[in-house]
């Protein structure tokens, strides 16, 4: 169960860094650092549209991010032998 432990904070550590990450790329497309807007060729009527997308995803990445970094071991039960 610890290889579990590891796995799922390795994971969801990923999962959230995905997540921050689509936030401030949201950011950045909105306030047109460095022409992203340019280079992506991305018009002004579907910015919001790309932002509501990115957030979203953002958000639902970092939140399962950190359940599976603190996910806790459910309490095993003993099997009962037959």
């Amino acid at each position: 169960m610890r290889l579990r432990r590891i796995l799922g904070a390795v994971v969801g550590t990923v999962q959230g860094l995905t997540g921050v990450l689509a936030v401030i790329f949201a950011y950045g497309l909105y306030s047109n650092f460095l022409d992203l807007r340019v280079w992506l060729d991305v018009t002004a009527e579907f910015v919001p549209l790309y932002m509501l997308a990115l957030i979203v995803f953002g958000f639902f990445s970092i939140m399962s991010g950190l359940f599976l970094f603190t996910e806790k071991e459910s309490p095993q039960t003993e099997r009962s032998k037959s």
